[in-house]
């Protein structure tokens, strides 16, 4: 079985910009990422591709990134989720943690703090590894 990493990286945000710079940020660890503008169109791509990491924001319009999670969990429990918001609270990183959440940042998020927290969840991951995370 291929190495959870390999499969690839969901970024889930309403706002262009922010999955813009994930996306970039992502690009040095030789991952295929796509992105999604809502959590519908992120379960949709759930249900047609895999993907070891999604990276969800928490508060968009429609379906909250809450209950993203919350599918998630349900239905890929295999896929690690990283939240990241600008409306974080303590109550929300810890409700979202015990939903399974394998982090919770703050937004402005920097282009190293996404990569160093992609490290963390995947430590075996050679493309990690071989990646520059500064």
């Amino acid at each position: 079985m291929a190495e959870q990493a390999e499969q690839g990286i969901l970024v889930v945000d309403d706002e262009q910009n922010i999955r813009l710079t994930i996306s970039r940020a992502l690009e040095p660890l030789g991952l295929p990422v796509q992105t999604a503008v809502n959590g519908e169109e992120a379960l949709k791509m759930l249900g047609s591709a895999g993907y070891s990491l999604v990276i969800l924001d928490l508060r968009m319009p429609g379906m909250d990134g809450m209950a993203v999670l919350r599918r998630i969990r349900d239905g890929w429990p295999r896929t690690r989720v990283i939240i990241v918001t600008a409306h974080g609270t303590i109550d929300f990183a810890v409700e979202a943690m015990k939903l399974g959440a394998a982090d919770f940042v703050q937004k402005p998020v920097s282009p190293a703090e996404i990569r160093r927290s992609h490290r963390q969840r995947f430590p075996n991951s050679d493309r990690a590894h071989q990646a520059s995370y500064q």
